[in-house]
């Protein structure tokens, strides 16, 4: 049990029975199991408490699942101030005024338990839009300034073992692409280059280690549709696909764009377009989807929203309409039934 003041649990449990209702495709990537996303009430982090994390990217490191998250005090108070005058959120409102910015942090989850463990406090405040874990090094995007940095997994596990800290980054490095995700697959790692209002890619990058500190060279890159927020690459029999999940807001479904891939036709200075790979049914899931990522070992799939984040979901106005509270984990062919 961790010894930090972290909320865990489920926070909206009527709300997720209603978007299970809504969405039948979430019941069935929620099928083998849910935990509920850390933090989302309150997050102790150094000597504060924050009540406004906003969960993002999740990963499976050896026996851990780890989710980043920001403070999101900004637009908090924003929704709060839009809607000062409907139920408790004039109260809601001062508080928040006094409400300091946090660091970004990791939520540490048990993965056979799927209980938290530790909350571990990266150095800045950044927007951490995905995670990812090559084996050695933690890599975290961070979209406020187009960087990847990388935490060593050696770091990561101390700062578990003493159940609460924080980390370093070993490097950070500039890759010039939004930085919105990240994904490993296979020895490569992938960066999502995603924006709002046109098509982006996903990068491909080689990490390498030169004398303990990781260099990357960019390869290939694969097309990307509009607002992609997390995608998933893996081997089902002898061929590769790609899961691509897109947030429609708070309002509109999430969308989950899924082709068969050929990354043999992958080329250094050139992107693989979706057109050119032989597209799925497009899938429904509920608003404000986030990233999703398959275990290397269990090939268990786990995917993350951040609708129950406190601007999203505990302003009383404009809430997310349909709000999941938990990670929920499936497998490949809950993701691929047409495959099998």
């Amino acid at each position: 049990m961790s010894s930090l003041v972290t909320s865990t649990g489920y926070r909206y449990e009527k709300a997720f029975q209603k978007s299970l209702e809504k969405y039948p495709t979430l019941s069935r990537i929620s099928c083998a199991a849910t935990f509920g996303i850390p933090g989302l009430d309150h997050t102790k982090v150094d000597s504060g408490l924050c009540e406004c994390m906003t969960p993002q990217g999740i990963c499976v490191a050896g026996p851990y699942v780890l989710i980043t998250a920001y403070c999101n005090i900004k637009k908090y108070r924003e929704e709060l101030e839009k809607h000062k005058d409907k139920g408790d959120n004039p109260a809601r409102l001062e508080a928040a005024k006094e409400h300091t910015q946090h660091k970004s942090v990791i939520y540490v989850v048990d993965k056979e338990s799927k209980e938290h463990i530790a909350t571990v406090a990266l150095p800045d405040c950044n927007h951490v839009g995905g995670i990812s874990f090559d084996g050695t090094f933690v890599w975290v995007a961070k979209d406020t300034d187009q960087k990847m940095s990388a935490v060593l997994f050696s770091e990561l596990q101390r700062v578990i073992d003493y159940g609460h800290g924080s980390v370093r980054y070993i490097t950070t490095r500039k890759i010039h692409c939004n930085a919105i995700f990240t994904i490993t697959y296979k020895d490569r790692m992938w960066v999502g280059n995603s924006y709002s209002k046109k098509e982006g890619t996903m990068v491909c990058f080689r990490v390498k280690n030169v004398l303990g500190v990781p260099r990357l060279q960019k390869e290939g890159e694969i097309e990307m549709p509009i607002l992609a927020q997390g995608a998933m690459l893996a081997d089902i029999g002898d061929k590769t696909y790609l899961a691509i999940s897109v947030s429609g807001g708070r309002v509109n479904p999430s969308k989950v764009y899924r082709y068969e891939v050929d990354l043999s036709r992958l080329e250094k200075g050139k992107v693989l377009k979706l057109a050119d790979c032989k597209a799925l049914e497009t899938l429904e899931l509920p608003p404000m989807m986030e990233e999703i990522t398959i275990d290397p070992e269990t090939l268990a799939v786990y995917t993350q929203f951040e609708s129950a984040s406190s601007p999203y979901s505990a302003v009383e106005g404009n809430p997310c309409k349909a709000i999941v509270d938990r990670v929920c984990i499936s497998g490949l062919k809950d993701w691929f039934p047409e495959v099998y």
